[in-house]
């Protein structure tokens, strides 16, 4: 089982998100892990290429304003040629978004509207926020930490990712524009 990681914090690897990555490697060393830092890896057909030869993707990135990280956000703009395409048609994709303080809720919301639209496939329990208050509550050992997102429950975004790698479903798609999504529309007056 091959889950690949897209990781959109603008700190790469070198961020909380790339802790969190190596904290989920090292407690899950039953899949095989492919991770892209979308800070240091533009989308091209190499990029396209690992998407699909992945059992699932997982996404991860800090909260910027009450949004995904830039290099996420142009990955999506990138990406937009695998609309409906059969390299993510159906494909699992998990969501872990990372926030300081506030707003993560409404990024992990939005992000997996669009993962969805796009044609990945979202399992039950598949996204979850991370919070330095989350953090904080978990290592005071308070008896609500329990009611926390906490690193532990990758484990079940990776095991509900597993479990929907092994459907196989024929899907539908809606019509799509391939040849010419990027043309323009708006005509000034002259």
């Amino acid at each position: 089982m091959e889950i690949l990681i897209l990781n959109g914090s603008i700190h790469g690897g070198s961020g909380n998100c790339g802790n969190l990555i190596r904290e989920l490697q090292r407690r899950r060393r039953d899949i095989h892990w492919k991770v892209v830092h979308l800070s240091r890896t533009k989308f091209g057909p190499a990029l396209a290429k690992r998407i699909a030869k992945s059992s699932a993707v997982l996404f991860l990135t800090g909260t910027y304003w009450d949004s995904w990280g830039s290099p996420l956000q142009n990955f999506l703009e990138e990406a937009t040629v695998l609309e409906a395409r059969p390299e993510i048609l159906g494909k699992p994709a998990g969501v872990a978004v990372l926030m300081h303080s506030v707003g993560g809720k409404a990024v992990l919301s939005r992000l997996q509207g669009v993962l969805s639209t796009m044609g990945f496939l979202l399992p039950p329990m598949s996204g979850m926020v991370y919070s330095l208050s989350a953090q904080l509550a978990l290592q005071s050992k308070s008896a609500q930490a329990e009611d926390f997102w906490g690193p532990g429950d990758l484990d079940v975004i990776v095991e509900n990712l597993v479990s929907a790698a092994q459907l196989s479903v024929n899907w539908k798609v809606w019509p799509v524009d391939r040849k010419n999504f990027r043309k323009k529309w708006v005509n000034p007056r002259k």
